[in-house]
């Protein structure tokens, strides 16, 4: 069973890019829903390019943010439609406790899912430098850091191990970080102590107008 969780969270929705104008009709049509749950539609991705692991490549991606788990949770009791078992050809969707919100301007987003070999190692070892890292490339890291026992499954496949979420202010930046001899050092270091599948995409406002965070 999942822990309770205090402070903000993300709703994060893996649905077939396929149908990707769908879920932003949807999105949109519950907009005042949303609204009434102290929410809002971060955005949503059209592509994503997978880096480590097996993810599936045909899954987008839409994140939702409310002030507390209560809120998300009415709100998905309050969209007739997510109840449907083949909402959107079916979904993915888990809600997860938010560190710190990103500013608006960072909206290229990194996912990792992690199963530990050695958590203590991966802690000690790794945690410390890859922080400073992402600081120092301008990156908002850690945004969401959460194992198993605090993301609540609602529906869907989809049973991250250890969740983490970083925002980056751009694809180049990432990139260029990425791309660094030190971030590469960093990454076989990380696979003594972890297994690791991740990702990224660029997060889209689902109207060319809204700027949701």
């Amino acid at each position: 069973m999942a822990a309770t969780i205090q402070g903000p969270v993300f709703v994060i929705i893996r649905f077939p890019i396929s149908r990707v104008l769908s879920c932003k009709n949807s999105l949109m049509k519950n907009m005042p829903v949303h609204k009434n749950y102290s929410g809002d539609v971060n955005g949503i991705s059209s592509k994503v390019c997978v880096l480590e692991g097996n993810y599936p490549q045909s899954k987008g991606v839409a994140i939702l943010s409310f002030a507390s788990l209560r809120e998300a949770e009415l709100w998905k009791d309050s969209v007739p439609e997510i109840k449907q078992h083949d909402w959107m050809d079916g979904v993915d969707m888990i809600i997860a406790p938010v560190c710190k919100m990103p500013p608006p301007d960072k909206r290229f987003v990194q996912m990792i899912d992690l199963r530990f070999r050695n958590v203590n190692q991966y802690l000690t070892e790794y945690s410390g430098e890859v922080d400073k890292e992402l600081r120092e490339a301008g990156a908002c890291g850690g945004v969401v850091s959460a194992c198993a026992n605090r993301i609540h499954k609602v529906k869907g496949l989809w049973d991250p191990f250890y969740l983490v979420i970083n925002f980056w202010p751009s694809e180049s930046a990432f990139e260029a970080s990425y791309n660094s001899a030190k971030n590469i050092e960093l990454r076989q270091k990380r696979c003594n102590f972890a297994e690791t599948v991740s990702w990224v995409f660029q997060l889209e406002p689902i109207m060319e107008s809204q700027l949701c965070y």
